[in-house]
């Protein structure tokens, strides 16, 4: 073989899942959080067509078409008119919830898609100038194949690509005779280079709430005549997240952390100009933890408000979710010693944080009047997130109590 193909990579559009975890938006903001998915995914066939790549492959998590969304549909059905037009195929191998046997049927495909059976192993050949390139292998969401299943559909002296959404239950494995696994159904990215093939994840476009993954967008592979890939990242997120570790000096003034915080705003700003940022400020006190009444609550609150006013407008729109402090170590055992609110408090937090055979009962946070099968889920509290919330409880006790009845000053 001396030719190469190029192809785009992408899955988990997910154009109905709106933006999550934003308790409050300027209105100034939310027709582009909206607009978010559906101009990330458009990028995808944007960067097709202007790279004038072979095909498309969509590895499943476009939308819901379990719960029928005219204008995901429509907004699908357009862009694979656009390829069409440009002789860009598609190939679809879908999800649970938007697998072939689930499109309306009263809309019509555009003739350059080329879907996948939902219950089967299946194969495309991709063709060029009446000479065979590539064999796509599409295993359908409830195809759950074998490594026989797809090995059978190999063909020699082709690219052979493994097409799948992670609903399939298909396991990846280091083979020869596959040079590129092209799945779906994580979020965040991921890539594992082998010697002779590569198996990717290609993450969503847009990513719907604060992650610490890589950046989200697409891939762009070129495979060369000696089997190796090339695979590069096409950022297309319209919403960028971010959470900026600061280091303040302790009883900093209000006036002096605007200044502080409002640089590290128009550098991150400008850093993702293309792009709206939402931020979620960690702030760390430098130096001995000691009881600082400039910077508690009311503090964090002034300057979180003056960040909001200060920069949601500004280019194509900066927003602080919240400020967060990180705690600097060990508080003072004498906080702990004390006849107080606050010594209390913080002897029955720190025996939970002490004891992790304690558990954390927060079923009696959630609403009466809602079913406990909705709710079972949010009472549940992973090793790592009990950590954080008694971290963060510890900080609010802290920021609550001292300094109102004898309590550390």
């Amino acid at each position: 073989m001396t030719e190469k193909i190029k192809f785009i990579h992408s899955s988990d559009f997910q154009l109905d899942e709106p933006i999550r975890g934003l308790q409050q938006l300027p209105d100034c903001l939310l027709e582009t959080l909206a607009e978010a998915p559906y101009l990330a995914a458009e990028n995808v066939f944007d960067t097709a067509i202007t790279e004038k790549v072979d095909f498309v492959l969509l590895s499943g998590g476009l939308c819901n078409l379990e719960q029928l969304s005219a204008r995901a549909v429509a907004f699908l059905v357009k862009q694979f008119q656009r390829l069409e037009q440009k002789d860009i195929l598609v190939y679809w191998s879908g999800a649970k919830a938007d697998s072939a046997n689930k499109w309306p049927g009263a809309v019509k495909l555009p003739g350059n898609v080329i879907q996948f059976h939902a219950r089967s192993v299946e194969h495309a050949d991709y063709q060029k100038n009446g000479t065979a390139l590539a064999r796509i292998i599409g295993a359908g969401c409830e195809s759950q194949p074998l490594a026989g299943d797809l090995l059978g559909a190999v063909e020699d002296d082709v690219f052979n690509i493994v097409l799948a959404h992670s609903d399939s239950d298909v396991t990846a494995f280091d083979s020869d005779a596959i040079n590129y696994w092209a799945l779906g159904g994580r979020s965040t990215a991921l890539t594992e280079e082998y010697e002779n093939s590569v198996v990717v994840y290609s993450g969503t476009p847009q990513s719907r709430e604060f992650h610490s993954g890589t950046s989200c967008g697409f891939k762009l592979v070129k495979l060369h005549a000696t089997r190796k890939s090339n695979v590069r990242t096409i950022r297309s997120d319209r919403v960028h997240w971010c959470s900026p570790l600061i280091e303040i000096q302790p009883h900093l003034s209000l006036d002096d952390a605007k200044n502080q915080l409002g640089e590290a705003a128009m550098e991150l700003a400008a850093e993702y100009s293309e792009q709206t940022v939402l931020c979620r400020w960690q702030l760390a006190i430098s130096g001995e933890k000691t009881f600082n009444p400039g910077c508690g609550i009311e503090w964090r609150t002034d300057l979180l408000n003056w960040l909001r006013a200060e920069f949601s407008k500004s280019g194509n729109g900066f927003w602080s979710i919240c400020l967060e402090e990180i705690p600097s170590g060990e508080l003072p055992s004498k906080w702990y010693e004390e006849e107080s609110l606050l010594g209390e408090y913080l002897r029955a937090v720190g025996r939970y944080q002490s004891d992790s055979e304690l558990r954390l009962n927060l079923r009696n946070f959630l609403e009466n009047d809602v079913p406990r099968w909705e709710t079972d889920s949010l009472a549940i509290v992973g090793e790592q997130q009990r950590a954080e919330i008694l971290s963060k409880a510890t900080a609010l006790g802290v920021d609550c109590l001292s300094g109102h009845d004898g309590s550390a000053v």
